[in-house]
């Protein structure tokens, strides 16, 4: 999930049109920079969490990218979205796609000096099924494998029997799940692995202050060789990314992740590199489908058309933000079916949408989410353009970090088929209107079976269609090009009529580092590679 909840929250009070000379000017809000060490320190603005950068317990970007720097995973997924080997040299499908065979590379140690084999590999995935542990992870692999699917052949073999055929498989257990690094056979993979964060990746722990900062030293011993020319690397936690232009553009700073579009395009050029990459992620609108004013979904189709998608993502994001979205999850991917219509604002329809769902006048909602650049941005949207139809939107704006205080508190938590909390509490999984934040992923499989299916624990809308059930249940077990082109058609023509979610574009994650810094890598998760740096 994922949820890419940072929090950077700052109010952004004079609207969208925040000019770099204003956020220079503004008050720092960020961690402060330690005092620099005799070792050679690169230093990264990152984002903060809502709960420990555990295996166990990720679930935000600051937290993905915090375990990028110590994990090790069966594959890295690249900027391109394709996957990489890492502990994983190679593996292959079998029994027509309902297994699935992981070779293991052979050497690789652990921060402790332990090989890691593949009793490791089996412990950690079936730790983040075991109820017990109440991995946040686990819902990526519900659908997939359960925990006797999880086999070692040998001790560089392993072997995942699913429940179900999915050709994109390698995809759920590289670093796309991103609390899925591989620790130690017996591990706590909870809260008490923040205090070591023995995993197999290219740097190693020595210290870390939650919501503050983390430092690392180079793994001289890493399998794949740290050639940065870094011996240790330093992640300082920031509640907005704004708020750390004042000591990138003095050097105190090397580099920021998830920098806002309008601050990117102010940059100066010749100083500093803007690394684009395009994703799947973003933020999702969604509109409770089982209680509330947007039941009727003429009234959430209604809502959908009055939003002009192509001026904001060339206003707003600067052209360079994101990438024009049609409300379903198929929008960034090579299985999307081009012939399903793009929707383009059209107030008249919208009105005569409303007027025959019963409410012609409108009605007065709560928007429930968390402040961030993006979000705030995009809600003063919503806004703008609901009122458009008279509906009246209020802004609930959880201030605190990454929105752990109200909106991702995790209660109630999770959504269950069915189960209808008849209240608005502007929380994510009870609020009737909200903004959530989401990772880019190489697949859409996560997303589909989490957030859009009627059984997943991240359905914030709530809905129930077996129509969409039907097509996502088709993807996810289509095997060929060909047939998974064909179930994006029923997603996407599904998506539209139901309208549980809007997604105006498809987020371009945005990375700034001064232009003297070469191979410094992201990818759509925002987690962070430096080995060449």
């Amino acid at each position: 999930m994922t949820k890419n909840q940072t929090n950077r929250r700052t109010f952004i009070k004079q609207g969208c049109a925040v000019t770099a000379s204003a956020l220079v000017a503004s008050v720092f809000q960020g961690a402060p920079v330690k005092a620099k060490s005799k070792n050679n320190v690169l230093k990264i603005a990152t984002q903060q969490q809502t709960r420990p950068a555990a295996p166990w317990t990720v679930n935000d970007a600051g937290g993905a990218q915090i375990i990028s720097m110590v994990g090790e995973f069966l594959a890295w997924q690249k900027g391109d979205g394709t996957l990489e080997p890492r502990i994983a040299t190679s593996w292959s499908p079998s029994n027509n796609g309902q297994s699935w065979i992981f070779n293991i590379r052979k050497g690789i140690k652990f921060h402790d000096g332990t090989e890691l084999t593949a009793d490791d590999i089996v412990y950690t995935f079936k730790s983040h099924v075991d109820p017990k542990n109440g991995s946040s992870q686990g819902g990526n692999f519900k659908f997939l494998f359960d925990i006797n699917g999880v086999k070692k052949i040998n001790n560089y073999k392993v072997r995942f029997d699913l429940l179900a055929p999915n050709a994109n498989f390698p995809y759920a257990v590289a670093s796309t799940s991103y609390g899925a690094c591989i620790i130690k056979n017996n591990a706590d993979g909870g809260v008490a692995w923040t205090k070591k964060m023995i995993s197999a990746g290219p740097w190693i722990m020595v210290e870390h202050t939650m919501n503050n900062d983390s430092l690392f030293k180079k793994n001289n011993n890493y399998w794949a060789k740290n050639n940065s020319s870094f011996d240790m690397v330093r992640h300082i936690q920031f509640q907005l990314a704004s708020t750390a232009i004042p000591q990138f553009l003095t050097g105190k700073i090397d580099a920021i992740m998830s920098i806002p579009p309008n601050i990117a395009n102010s940059l100066n050029k010749s100083k500093f590199n803007i690394q684009q990459i395009p994703s799947c992620g973003g933020l999702h609108i969604h509109m409770r489908a089982d209680w509330g004013p947007f039941m009727d979904k003429r009234v959430r189709q209604a809502a959908a058309l009055t939003l002009d998608r192509k001026g904001y993502i060339s206003g707003v994001l600067y052209g360079i933000g994101g990438a024009l979205a049609n409300d379903s999850m198929m929008d960034s991917f090579p299985t999307k079916d081009i012939s399903v219509p793009q929707r383009k604002k059209n107030i008249a329809k919208a009105k005569q949408l409303m007027k025959k769902a019963g409410v012609p006048n409108g009605f007065e909602v709560d928007l429930s989410t968390w402040n961030r650049d993006d979000i705030f941005k995009l809600a003063l949207f919503i806004k703008a353009s609901f009122a458009e139809i008279n509906i009246k939107v209020n802004l609930k704006i959880d201030g605190s970090d990454g929105g752990g205080v109200f909106f991702y508190t995790y209660k109630p938590f999770p959504s269950v088929k069915g189960k209808v909390f008849e209240y608005d509490n502007n929380s994510w999984l009870a609020s009737n209107l909200g903004i959530s934040d989401w990772v880019g992923r190489g697949v859409p499989d996560v997303y589909l079976s989490r957030e859009w299916r009627s059984t997943g624990d991240w359905n914030a809308s709530h809905l129930n269609s077996p129509r969409l059930d039907y097509a996502i249940d088709n993807y996810l077990m289509a095997i060929t090009p060909k047939e998974k082109r064909a179930s994006s058609k029923l997603i996407q023509e599904a998506s539209l009529d139901e309208t549980p979610i809007i997604i105006v574009y498809n987020e371009n994650v945005l990375a700034a580092y001064r232009n003297n810094l070469k191979n410094f890598e992201t990818n759509g998760i925002t987690q962070i590679n430096v080995t060449k740096t």
